[in-house]
């Protein structure tokens, strides 16, 4: 019974070892930091690879500095109150030298509690100062000042703009439909405008041609496509390329 009970204690003394051992290491995986938390305070952020740590005090948080992708899709406004549904895909990552900050402000949640809400903010700014027939034409410049305020916004937070693109949007029903009927309007008139000045240079033509026509250029005609033949039969009168002084 005696030699039982060592042996117990001394599988449990091994068992507790191999736990302990086993939670005094951790590892990062690449393209991630480990926030390194001692009975919940932040005591240091390590980088890729293998690392030891306190057993049953230290809790390691991963954050990854990879780049993210984000697509935020919104409805804004124009200068001239009209609706535009925007699409935009933002490519971000956190700053290696800022997790311990962005851990202690934001835990894991930056994305959700400042990337979106400031973001969407940053869209509505820009895009409401301008019109919505200007909107096309001048979508790479609006895309460059969101991206530009939304940057100088975050910067501060650890948040690294890599890239951000208008990559869709979408005009109101009743936008759309009065754009086509402008366009139909202006075509309308286009051809209008065109018909007119062709009948104008016609009559201008026309009215040319007659002016030319002189006795002296019709007898010229004449003479140009006579044969060389009198004509048979003469009714009188004075032939049309003979002039009878």
């Amino acid at each position: 019974m005696e030699i039982s009970k060592k042996l117990i204690s001394t599988i449990v003394v091994i068992g507790i070892l191999v736990i302990f051992g086993f939670s005094a290491f951790y590892t990062v995986n690449t393209g991630e930091r480990g926030v390194v938390l001692r009975l919940g305070r932040l005591t240091d952020v390590v980088g890729e690879g293998f690392h030891l740590k306190m057993p049953f005090t230290d809790d390691i948080q991963f954050l990854s500095i990879r780049d993210n992708n984000l697509t935020l899709k919104t409805e804004v406004s124009s200068s001239d109150i009209q609706t535009i549904t925007v699409e935009v895909s933002l490519v971000y990552s956190l700053d290696p030298e800022k997790v311990g900050t962005i851990y202690q402000t934001y835990a894991k949640n930056i994305e959700n509690t400042l990337v979106r809400p400031t973001l969407s903010e940053k869209i509505n700014a820009v895009i409401a100062e301008y019109p919505i027939e200007a909107f096309v034409e001048k979508r790479a410049e609006i895309s460059n000042r969101i991206r530009t305020t939304f940057a100088d916004q975050v910067e501060g937070n650890g948040i690294l703009v890599k890239t951000l693109l208008i990559t869709n949007h979408d005009f109101s029903d009743e936008f759309n439909k009065a754009i086509e009927d402008k366009k139909v309007a202006e075509q309308g008139a286009l051809t209008a405008k065109f018909t007119l000045e062709r009948m104008k240079l016609e009559a201008e033509a026309q009215m040319i041609k007659q002016a030319s026509l002189s006795p002296m250029v019709l007898q010229e005609m004449a003479i140009n496509k006579w044969d060389g033949k009198m004509p048979q039969y003469f009714s009188g009168g004075q032939l049309p390329f003979i002039t009878i002084k």
